[in-house]
Parts: structure tokens; sequence; C-alpha cells
């Protein structure tokens, strides 16, 4: 039996928490990050992350780093012993976990291997170990269309994670493109069914085009690509549209403008146990890099104006960073 997400049979039986209807009003936090090489100095993050009860937890890439796609034991084993942490053990016990891949989960740094589903050959494989260790409720189009993108629902909150690694291609190349064309016909489709007061989109690198100097491994490589979806948010006049992203390591607030709609925030962090840190970057809104960090993300759609209240924490549990976004200034009217 439960009673506020607490089990009333005694303080030492197990007890659960279950997400509110799909759909319906909520008041609920979920974490997010990136950037978490095993560093046993800072697996305490994981600690500090359930001491917030998050009702649900993001990860975004580079949630080990493997770097050797062609070797599973090698992969098994960078998994196995992040998975043998206490600290680890007790934040996955208690938080339910989402996870998309970037570069060092998948290949190698900064890396695209094109849109053939089975070239290179060890494409599937890896694809079939990264399957085994999180337990997401869709794998994109299954084994016909392998992939990590997924939609899911917190009331009426859509979360909908991409994966930017399997059909890269070559962003110097003409029409690159990071999601590919079944994955980007199914991220249209799915925003337009969305009716959810605040759309989530989880890309493993940022959007914005400055937060990598001139790398052409984020957005910024596949310009064409990203307008395309920004403009059918304007067309099709989807509202309530927030960005979340990781890769780089510090956590990050920043603010696309757009002429035609509304501005889109992008909230960025990927250091959740790396030790190696990049520096901040000017047109920032916000930029916080001295330790270990995470985002957490608040959602209270009860209210007249629902409200999005996105936060930084570091891996002491210090507040760092405070910004609120209202429903009313992230819609077409």
């Amino acid at each position: 039996m439960l009673l506020k997400g607490k089990s009333t049979l005694g303080p030492d039986l197990p007890w659960f928490r279950t997400f509110p209807p799909a759909g319906s009003k909520a008041r609920f936090q979920v974490a997010f990050g990136g950037g978490a090489g095993y560093t046993p100095m800072h697996e305490r993050m994981w600690d500090t992350l359930t001491s917030h009860q998050p009702l649900a937890f993001l990860f975004l890439g580079d949630n080990v780093y493997i770097d050797n796609p062609t070797r599973p034991g090698v992969q098994l084993y960078t998994y196995y012993r992040r998975q043998s942490r206490p600290e680890y053990r007790r934040f996955v016990a208690s938080t339910p976990v989402f996870a998309i891949w970037d570069d060092h989960d998948f290949g190698v740094n900064d890396c695209f291997y094109g849109s053939k589903i089975d070239q290179p050959a060890w494409k599937i494989p890896v694809w079939r170990v990264f399957r085994n260790n999180w337990n997401n409720p869709a794998y994109g189009g299954g084994r016909k269309q392998p992939g990590c993108w997924f939609r899911f629902a917190i009331g009426d909150v859509d979360f909908f994670m991409l994966d930017g690694r399997y059909y890269r291609t070559d962003p110097k190349q003409d029409s690159p493109s990071m999601l590919g064309p079944a994955q980007k016909a199914w991220l249209l489709k799915e925003l337009r069914r969305s009716e959810a007061t605040f759309k989530v989109l989880a890309s493993p690198v940022p959007w914005v085009l400055q937060a990598k100097g001139n790398s052409l491994d984020t957005w910024r490589g596949f310009q064409a690509e990203r307008e395309e979806i920004f403009s059918f948010l304007e067309e099709k006049k989807i509202d309530g549209v927030v960005l979340l992203s990781a890769d780089r390591h510090r956590s990050d607030l920043w603010r696309i403008d757009r002429e035609q709609g509304y501005p889109l925030y992008e909230f960025e962090s990927s250091r959740l146990t790396n030790v190696h840190t990049h520096g901040i970057m000017p047109g920032a809104l916000f930029g916080y890099n001295k330790k270990c960090s995470f985002g957490l993300l608040g959602f209270d759609t009860t209210k007249p104006d629902p409200e999005l209240t996105y936060q930084i924490y570091n891996i002491d549990d210090e507040l760092i960073h405070t910004f609120v976004v209202k429903k009313s200034t992230i819609s077409q009217e």
C-alpha cells in the first residue's frame, strides 16, 4: 500500500512511485546530464542526485567512456565498472533512467559513420550492448531500423529522446544529416501528434551553434536539418518546446531567438563525474564549470500559466542557478 509515495506497511519494506498518468496536469522533477566518465573521487555524484528524488533521470550521452566500438569485452567492462559502484547502485535502484548515447558510448570522439544500418559491421553489435544496459521503452525502429530514439510522457510533458550518432553523415559533405531520414520523419510526426503542455527535445549535442566554437560536431554541422525542425514547429504552431543537450563539460543556459516563432531555451549539462572541463562560452545566458554538476527540471502544469524551472546543482548539492520559463513565453500566440 502506498501513501504519498511511501509504504505504509513499515519503514524497512520496499516502496515505489509511479508517474502521473500521461496527459494529466502534474508537478514533478526530472534530472539530466551527461559526461559521466568513471572517476572514483566523483562517484558520490550519484548520492547527490539520489537525495533530490527526481521522478526520472535522463542520460544524454557520454554516459560512460568506451571509445572502442570493435571490442564488446571492453564495452561490457566499462558498463560493469560503473554498475559495481554502491553509489550508482543506490541511484538506479530508486530512480527510473532513460538513456541516449553520444560519440564516446557509440564510437570514438566526434565520430560519424554514415547512414548504413550495418556498416561498419560493429554498428548493430554496439547497439545490442547499449540495449542490454539501458532499459528504455523503445529503441528506434527496432531490429529493422536500429537506433536509440524514443518518446515517453510524464503527466502532460512529452520527452523526445534523439539519437545523434547511428545515422550521422559527414558534416563537410553535401546535405549532411545527424538524425537520418527515418528518425527525422518519426520526430516530426510525433511532434505534430503531441498535445503535451511542454515538449522536451533531448539531443546528445548542443543545438545552439556557438556552444563548441566552430566545431561541426554539434548542430552547427547540420544547420539545414536543424532549421527544418525549428521551422516545422513554427509552421505547425507547436507550442511549449524546450531543448536539452549534453556533450560540453559544464552546465549552460542558452536562448535561441527566432524571427518567426517564440524563443527556444536550451538547457545543457554534461559534467556529471568528468574531471576534464570545458570553458564557458560567450553568448550563454549562464554557464558553470567549477565543479561537477547536473540539471534539474521542475515542471508544474497545474498553474494557470504552466511553468518549467531549470536549476543547476553541483556535486556538493549547492544550488548554482535557477531560471523559470512560463508556457505563455514559448507559445505562438
